[in-house]
């Protein structure tokens, strides 16, 4: 994520001093299609650049965050109609199949452990948003439980590591290592590292999937405090009671 927002600066022509708020829109705001437009950039330069490692991560990563914010929409909006919902799987199920190609590349690029354990857990993180339904959880759920434990055997302290194994204690279920319990662990102790307020977003749902209004709220506002441009703080703490 780090290597990806770098490159998402370095992507916008815009005056000095307006480039943090870009790319806040591009993440986090209303509309796909600054990302989109941001994904085909970090692609074309993936394609120019073959043999670099970070800019075949980078763009295997701004697919990733579309297909996290889809899936952050789909848990957390209650009355979301099933097409709309189904639209979105899809649609995490085609930026993972886009994105996985040059992710792997990157694995094959990689030079070291720590750049290792950063494909891996890309990899696996992609291979989680290829499920779409029953069929699809069985073949991609292991290849992302696998690629995700590589990557913390690499790199077992790296916070963006345990956020993703954070996300399958959260999403799964338990017969598949879903621990609601263990995702409100990891992404507090996630949310004390990474500068930003994806794992605040995270720990706020965790705390809702646990019936805990209250503090699932205090994280909310506070990944709201932590980022004023978040849509999707906006949008969790508008459905917390």
């Amino acid at each position: 994520m780090r290597i990806l927002l770098t490159l998402l600066v370095l992507t916008f022509a815009a005056p000095a001093g307006s480039l943090d708020a870009e790319v806040g829109a591009v993440v986090h705001g209303a509309s796909f299609g600054p990302l989109r437009a941001v994904q085909s950039r970090l692609r074309d330069a993936a394609l120019a650049a073959p043999e670099s490692f970070e800019t075949q991560l980078a763009a295997a990563e701004a697919y990733l965050v579309g297909a996290d914010r889809l899936r952050n929409e789909r848990k957390i909006v209650s009355d979301m109609p099933d097409a709309q919902d189904a639209e979105y799987r899809e649609y995490q199920a085609l930026w993972a199949d886009e994105a996985l190609p040059l992710a792997e590349h990157a694995l094959e690029l990689a030079s070291s452990d720590a750049q290792r354990a950063q494909a891996e857990r890309v990899i696996g993180e992609l291979y989680a948003h290829k499920i779409t339904g029953m069929i699809s959880g069985m073949m991609n759920g292991p290849r992302a439980r696998r690629h995700i434990g590589r990557a913390l055997e690499l790199a077992p302290d790296d916070p963006e590591c345990n956020r993703a194994i954070g996300l399958m204690y959260l999403n799964n279920p338990p017969i598949s290592g879903g621990d609601v319990p263990k995702a409100i662990e990891t992404f507090s102790q996630c949310a004390e590292t990474l500068p930003d307020d994806r794992c605040l977003l995270l720990l706020s749902m965790a705390y809702r999937k646990d019936d805990q209004p209250e503090r699932a709220r205090g994280a909310a506002e506070a990944a709201l405090a932590r980022n004023p441009d978040s849509q999707v703080a906006r949008l969790l703490l508008a459905e917390l009671p």
